[in-house]
This record gives structure tokens, C-alpha cells and sequence, in this order.
């Protein structure tokens, strides 16, 4: 053949191959979502998987034992005081869960147990086992779907709980391999594939039936794992062989539904016992259990198109409806039939070189419902071949319409509208048009100058608008730099909601390209971008399955930094439990800077996840928060933080919802009671004090201003007697003196000054008022004198100062200031009634340094300001 013969074949066959390049890119297929050590995960080698009543995940790895709540991966590390010994144990690993915070964990001849409740594993456990009345060596444990502990020892089976004790046969060459329970029998499941009734009522046998002959048991001697269905248990059996049992309860008959020359590892049955899936050696099987049909899957494809051959350790399918996949060193998988709601068609579709750029600009439709890309110069059709997949069929130029060429050859350029350039615009049925902008999306309402901004914090995938679309239901779809986003508004409010798809739904890895968006006659839509394009079919969008779990409480922020569990922070315990069971929070009253962290759980798609949240006393309405937005209350990947900062003393609860619609709210709300304790002097018991105190100082003040305002008059009333004696000495004296006047000069006696008085005649008396009006003198003539003292007084008086102080306060029970001081105020007060001087004038007469001390001291002898006593005697008169 000639040699240019041969090149040419080898062309032709180069180019068939290019053309006809095809990948599956379908909704059936399983494409799976790899989760590994990069995304947190401890280890790769994954053991088991389990659910707990919260939502959590439970991966058991190699090394250590990891919960997962959707975002973030946290482990529980054991020691050797940890592993209590099992005898009879030879099996694989497993965990069972105990009410809603115990994992027993049984590996080969090993026990464990973890607290949930402070997330650590319980140390010692023969001394638990002994503290719950078990003195005699565990061989084996076991939980039914009861959730009750059974403990194997010696020809015994005794729940942990309430001590029910069922006796086994003496020396049975059995091997105890599995216990389940329904109602009020309970089934014990041996090695020799036969299966045990009891009765718990009576503790007795009830019947025993085999899965299979005698000469089958050492095909499936060697492990058993149970699942319970709704009519049955499911057995899953390996020895020689592996093989999938049915025990039907209540015919009390067993049927085999599965074998395999190999070992099967895990099992799982969906809801409805319609399907199992089983893990072994190299991927898993799918049973349908209604028609006994089998399907082999012993390759797995992620998301991003890798392949991945492993050995399948465990398989577990999640409340959401979601499929975990644990591999033997490749970490987990994830699968989800609503995961992948675009199909993806990337740059392995195209028939390019490694060197050429794959840029899809636009789209076109025939007739005949065809669809038409383009790339660059490069022209395709996308058809459908006969396994439902899709390929790209390259076309020349000249192979297509006019018409076609046309639309194919229209490139995006910029817009613009009142006077402002925009990236896309769009006017939507509504009349209102729709503007992308390098920097968020804009959007007119009416005829008014003004615009709404959306930008991501309110939703939006990403702030650069590439294309805008209004479909046939009325929603808006935009493509940007990162992601798709429809807008969804409300017919009944206008009120708009976003709905994001980024990576995990499918979207391309690169950005979109700038008016890539085209809606076909059947209603699909068509995104073209960078490296590829993605088409989604809104009649056939699968339907969300929704958030099944309440939110979780992952973490307590005090003043930014977490909160750790048992912990002391000052002298209170904040967290005695871990958050996900914690229901109270009290805390002191400079402990009041707080961020409450919360998971969704939402393993389909995390940053599609919408919060509301309340803190009762603090906001009056609920807080919208949606997890893929930028607006600092979430972290970007689905946890919610709600920050309060000065909370003052008191009782507050805070409630929280997740959904995965933001038009939907009928989840259930998660409740978190939190109490901040008011300083010891605000207390209640401070307060009690306080009035306590204040009413004894109120009481004690009346009090002492009932004895003062008493002294005060006794004092008064004293020198108002004191001050009429000196008057009436002075008048007795006087008529005295007159008397005796009379007298001498009639009979020529003696002068009463030579006579000797007792101490108690009334020559005594006048002495005393001779000396009274002799002070009462010199005082009222140095009145005016401001400084005139008592040093001066009784040099006038040609007295001692002592003396002077004694004679006063033996007469008048006053000192010599306090006589000093009366007497300028009774002048001042004769002055203040005739009224023909100012207070001042009154203060320089009467001998006061100012008009101020005046008034202070008048106060204190007459009990009202100079003012008030002047007004008062003119009433009275």
C-alpha cells in the first residue's frame, strides 16, 4: 500500500475519532462528590459510617474517630486506657448507637465507648461496667435498634439498662454474632446462620430457624451484619462466600437474595426495602429487592470526571437522601440524585488540541429543535447518541443555514442605558429591566431614575454580571464570573429571592462568557463560558429534598475566641456539655460578646443553605442570612454566625431555622435558652439592700431631725425663759434699789450694797442681773464691731476668759460666743421688723461678716431665713 494511502487512512481515522469523542453527562449516572483529608477529614481509610440523631455524621477511620457537620470535620483521639478487652469478638469494625449520646465501637477482641455529650471516650470501662452492677467480664455487646445495650457473658445476655437477663444454653459451641429486636421478641443471630426468638416478657425460647443448611455454613460462618427492614431483617453474611439473607418475621422463613464468590462489606437498605446496596472489594452492587434485579458498579466517577477503582469499606445513605461511599484509601464520596441539576460538558467534549482555548460564545436553534454552539470559529452540533449521552458534532460554516450563521455570528457587547454602560440588560415581563454591571446587578422598577443593587451579600453568585435571561417561568436567570443565579419574584409581594448554582450542582469551574445564555423551544436553557458549557431542563429538575434535621449548635464564641466544653471562664462552667446538647447558657455580666455558630447539615449543597434567626428581646423581626453570601454573618460554606455584642443582664432565647428555599420555612426551629446574670450589685438581693439601707437612712434622718428640731426648741424656749428672767431681775432689782432708796432717805437705814445676802436672797439676784445688763451692754455697744470676741468681752467686764465662760453657762446655760451671737441676732431681727434696712445693711450693724453667715445663723435660731421672719411678724401683727 502507498505510503501516502496509509497517511491518509491514519487522518481519516484521527478525525472520525475526534468527531464522535462522547461522555456520559446524564442525571442517572452516580457522579460523586470526593471528600478526603484536604476538605479535613483525619485519614482516607474509612471504616464505618453512622448518622446520629442530630444530623451529625459519624466516619471512623484507621486512626481516629471524626464527626462532621457538613462544613467542618472534628476528632476524637483514644489511648490505650481507652480499649476495653472482648474475648469472643473476632469480627470487623463497628459502631452502635446507645440513646442519643453513646457510640460503642467493637473491633477485633476491642471495646470502646465515646461520650457525645463532652465528646471524649469514656476511660476505664470495667470500672463503668461495675459501676452499672456487671462484675463478671463482657465477651461480646451488642445494641438493637431499640436502642438497648445487651452485654454478653458466660450463657448470659443481660441489658444494660434495666438488668433483663435471658439465659443461654450451657456450653453451646455457638458463636453470638448479631442481636436485634422487634416489639417484645428479641433475636439472636449465630454463626451457624441460625437465628434465636425470645421472649422478653417470659425471658424464654420461642423457635430457632437457619438462613441455610449445615453444609452451607462455612460459606458464611465468619461475619454478620443485620439491618432491620419493615416486614424482616436483612442479613449480610461472609465466610468462603459472600451473601445477602432474608428473614421474613413474621412467616419466620429466611430467603436468599445475593451471593458472591467474594467478600461483601457493607449493607444498606433504602427506605421502603425497594433497593440494597451492598459495598465489596471493587465498588458496590445495587439489589432491587422488589424484582431481584442486580447492577454492578466497579468504577466510580466524581464530579470532575475521575475515576476512581477502590475497594468500597462501608456505605451509608443519610436522611437527606444522600449516599456516603467510604473507600479503603480514597476517603469518602458523596452522591445525591439533586446534586448535579446542570449537565456539564466540558473541554473533553471537544474534538480540540491541547493548545486551542474552548470558549463557547453563543448558541442558535433550527427548525428541528437542533442546537448549534460555537467556539471561537469552530462550529458544533449537540445531539444525543443512543445511551443517552451527549456529543458534539463539529460542522463546517457552509454545512448551515444562513439563518443559523447569523445568530451564530452575533457577539455580546456592551449596553447601555440612561447614559450608563451595563455588561447584560434585560426587560422581564414585568416591565422592569435588568442591568449587569462589573460590580453587582442592578434593577429599575419603575420609570424613576433610581435602581436596587443586588451584589453577593444579598444573594447574588458573584458581583460580575456576565448574561441575563427571563425563561418561560418568569424567573431570571444570570450567569456571572463564578456561578449561575436564578432570581425567583414573588407575584404576590415582588419580592426576590435567589437561588445560586455553583460547582456542586454542576456549573462550570470558570467564568461564564458575556451573553452566552439561550433558552430553546422545549424551555432548556444553555450557558456558555469558558472551557465548556452546561444545559438544564427546568421541567426535569429534580426536586429538592429539603433540610430534614434542625440546625445544630456547633460553636460558642465568647469575645471571638470558642468556647471549649467543660472549661472553666472566670468561675463559671459556660458549656458543661458540647453545643449540639446544650439547651442553657448562663453566663456573667461581662461575658456578653457572643457568636453562635450553626450547621444546617445540608451535605447536598452547603452553600445553598438559607438561615433566620432571632434572638427574642433583642430583634424584633427574624434575620435572613443566606449561607453563600458575603455578608459576614456566615462563613461562606453553610455555618451561620450570629454576633450580639453588650448584651445586657437578662433572659433572651435564641431561635434559628434552616431551609434550602428561601420561599419555604416549614422546618423546625432550634431553641437555645441563654441567661447572662446581672452584676451582684444589680441583683435582686442588691437591690433588697439597697431599699433596706435607704430606708434606714431615711428613718435615722427623720429621726435626727425630730431630735434636733426638739433641741432646737428646748434651746429657744431656754432663752426665751432665761431672757424673760434677766428682765424680771432687772425690773425687781431696779424696783429694789427704788424701795430701798425710799426707805434710807425716810429712815435713815442702812445701804442694801452694805448689807450680807444669802446665796439665795434677792441681793444675790440683782448681783446676777446687774452683771447680765452690764454684758448685755458692752455687747450692744460694740455690735457693729465684726470682730468683737470673747477675749474682749471679758476684758470690758475685767473678768478671766474661764470665768467668764463659768458664769455664762451657770446663768444661761450658754457660752460666751453662743451669748454674743443671740444677741446680735435679736437686734438684727428688731431690724428686719422695722424694715427700714437691707439684709446687708443689717449684717454690717449687727456685727456678722456677711449677709450669707447672717442668714445661716438666723436659720438656725428662728428656724426661717431673715426674708421669711420679716414677712412672718408683719402677718402677725
Amino acid at each position: 500500500m502507498p505510503v501516502n494511502n496509509v497517511k491518509n487512512i491514519k487522518i481519516a481515522l484521527l478525525l472520525f475519532l475526534c468527531f464522535r469523542i462522547t461522555l456520559t453527562a446524564y442525571a442517572g449516572d452516580f457522579l460523586f462528590t470526593s471528600i478526603n483529608t484536604s476538605n479535613g477529614l483525619s485519614d482516607n481509610q474509612i471504616r464505618f459510617i453512622l448518622q446520629l440523631p442530630d444530623g451529625r455524621m459519624v466516619f471512623t477511620t484507621s486512626g481516629n474517630v471524626n464527626l462532621y457537620d457538613g462544613v467542618h470535620f472534628s476528632y476524637l483521639h483514644r489511648t490505650a486506657e481507652d480499649v476495653y478487652p472482648l474475648q469472643q469478638y473476632d469480627g470487623y469494625y463497628r459502631i452502635y448507637r446507645s440513646g442519643d449520646s453513646l457510640l460503642w465501637i467493637k473491633d477485633n477482641h476491642k471495646l470502646m465507648c465515646i461520650d457525645l455529650y463532652k465528646e471524649q471516650y469514656i476511660t476505664d470501662l470495667a470500672s463503668y461496667f461495675q459501676g452499672k452492677s456487671i462484675p463478671r467480664p463482657l465477651e461480646d455487646l451488642f445494641v438493637d435498634d431499640l436502642g438497648r445495650t445487651w452485654l454478653l457473658m458466660s450463657n448470659a445476655l443481660q441489658e444494660l439498662g434495666s438488668g433483663m437477663c435471658i439465659l443461654l444454653p450451657d456450653n453451646d459451641p455457638r458463636v453470638l454474632q448479631d442481636v436485634n429486636a422487634k416489639d417484645n421478641a428479641l433475636y439472636l443471630f449465630y454463626d451457624t446462620g441460625e437465628v434465636v426468638c425470645y421472649d422478653l416478657g417470659n425471658q424464654k425460647e420461642l423457635y430457632t430457624t437457619s438462613a441455610y443448611p449445615p453444609s452451607e455454613r462455612g460459606d458464611f460462618w465468619r461475619t454478620s451484619l443485620v439491618v432491620k427492614g419493615s416486614k424482616g431483617f436483612y442479613q449480610l453474611r461472609n465466610g468462603r462466600k459472600g451473601g445477602l439473607f432474608y428473614f421474613d418475621w413474621q412467616n419466620r422463613t429466611w430467603k436468599k437474595i445475593f451471593e458472591q464468590e467474594y467478600t461483601l462489606n457493607t449493607l444498606v437498605i433504602l427506605p421502603g426495602d425497594e433497593k440494597a446496596y451492598i459495598s465489596c472489594i471493587h465498588g458496590f452492587w445495587i439489589i432491587d429487592l422488589v424484582n431481584g434485579a442486580h447492577q454492578y458498579l466497579p468504577l466510580l466517577k466524581t464530579r470532575k470526571g475521575q475515576i476512581v477503582s477502590t475497594e468500597i469499606s462501608t456505605i451509608f445513605q443519610d436522611l437527606q437522601g444522600g449516599l456516603w461511599v467510604g473507600t479503603l484509601n480514597r476517603g469518602l464520596l458523596y452522591y445525591h440524585p439533586a446534586m448535579h441539576k446542570l449537565a456539564y460538558i466540558g473541554r473533553s467534549f471537544f474534538p480540540v488540541s491541547l493548545e486551542e482555548d474552548v470558549v463557547v460564545e453563543c448558541f442558535a436553534e433550527d427548525e428541528a429543535g437542533n442546537i448549534y454552539l460555537r467556539n471561537h470559529s469552530h462550529i458544533y452540533r449537540l445531539a444525543d447518541s443512543k445511551d443517552g449521552s451527549l456529543l458534539l458534532i463539529p460542522l463546517s460554516a457552509s454545512s448551515i443555514s444562513s439563518e443559523l450563521s447569523s445568530q451564530l455570528q452575533r457577539s455580546a457587547s456592551g449596553y447601555q442605558f440612561r447614559g450608563k454602560n451595563y455588561t447584560a440588560l434585560c426587560t422581564d415581563s414585568r416591565g422592569w429591566i435588568w442591568g449587569g454591571t462589573s460590580d453587582g446587578l442592578e434593577l429599575f422598577t419603575n420609570r424613576k431614575q433610581t435602581s436596587h443593587i443586588f451584589y453577593c451579600e444579598n444573594g447574588l453568585s458573584n458581583n460580575f454580571v456576565q448574561a441575563i435571561h427571563e425563561d418561560r417561568h418568569n424567573d431570571i436567570w444570570v450567569t456571572t464570573s463564578n456561578g449561575i443565579s436564578r432570581i425567583h419574584v414573588n407575584s404576590d409581594n415582588h419580592d426576590v429571592s435567589f437561588i445560586n448554582f455553583n460547582r456542586q450542582d454542576g456549573a462550570l469551574e470558570g467564568e461564564y462568557v458575556q451573553g452566552a445564555i439561550f433558552e430553546a423551544s422545549d424551555g432548556t436553557l444553555y450557558f456558555g463560558g469558558i472551557d465548556g458549557f452546561n444545559v438544564f431542563r427546568p421541567d426535569s429538575e429534580p426536586i429538592a429534598p429539603g433540610l430534614p434535621y434542625t440546625p445544630v449548635f456547633t460553636t460558642l464564641r465568647l469575645y471571638g475566641q470558642k468556647v471549649n466544653t467543660g472549661e472553666k471562664y472566670g468561675d463559671r462552667v459556660i458549656l458543661p456539655q458540647t453545643p449540639p446538647y446544650t439547651e442553657n447558657i448562663e453566663l456573667d455580666y461581662n461575658q456578653n460578646f457572643l457568636t453562635f455558630e450553626f450547621s444546617a447539615l445540608n451535605y447536598l449543597n452547603g452553600e445553598r443553605t438559607y438561615y433566620r434567626y432571632q434572638l427574642e428581646g433583642i430583634d424584633k423581626d427574624w434575620n435572613h442570612v443566606f449561607a453563600g453570601g458575603q455578608n459576614g454573618r456566615t462563613d461562606g460554606t453553610g455555618i451561620l454566625q450570629a454576633s450580639y455584642t453588650d448584651l445586657s443582664p437578662g433572659k433572651y432565647i435564641f431561635r434559628v431555622m434552616a431551609s434550602d428555599n428561601i420561599l419555604k420555612w416549614d422546618g423546625r426551629v432550634k431553641e437555645l435558652s441563654l441567661i447572662i446574670h446581672a452584676p451582684w450589685w444589680k441583683t435582686t438581693t442588691a437591690y433588697a439592700l439597697y431599699i433596706v439601707t435607704l430606708l434606714v437612712v431615711i428613718i435615722a434622718g427623720i429621726r435626727f431631725y425630730v431630735y434636733w428640731t426638739r433641741k432646737k426648741m428646748e434651746r429657744r424656749h431656754k432663752e426665751e425663759i432665761l431672757l424673760l428672767r434677766i428682765r424680771n431681775l432687772i425690773e425687781q432689782c431696779n424696783s429694789y434699789e427704788n424701795e430701798q432708796k425710799a426707805r434710807s432717805e425716810e429712815s435713815n437705814a442702812p445701804s442694801p450694797c452694805n448689807t450680807v445676802e444669802t446665796p439665795h436672797s434677792p441681793k444675790q439676784d440683782v448681783a446676777e442681773s446687774a452683771f447680765l445688763a452690764r454684758a448685755i451692754e458692752q455687747v450692744e455697744k460694740n455690735l457693729h464691731v465684726s470682730g468683737y470676741s470673747v477675749e474682749q468681752l471679758s476684758r470690758d467686764l475685767c473678768m478671766e476668759r474661764t470665768g467668764l465662760y463659768r458664769k455664762l453657762v451657770t446663768m444661761l446655760d450658754q457660752s460666751p460666743s453662743l451669748f454674743i451671737r443671740n444677741i446680735r441676732l435679736q437686734r438684727a431681727a428688731q431690724l428686719l421688723v422695722e424694715g427700714d434696712l437691707s439684709i446687708t445693711e443689717i449684717a454690717e450693724r449687727t456685727g456678722f461678716s456677711s449677709s450669707s453667715y447672717l442668714s445661716k445663723c438666723f436659720q438656725e435660731m428662728y428656724g426661717c431665713r431673715p426674708s421669711e421672719y420679716a414677712e412672718k411678724m408683719k402677718k402677725s401683727t
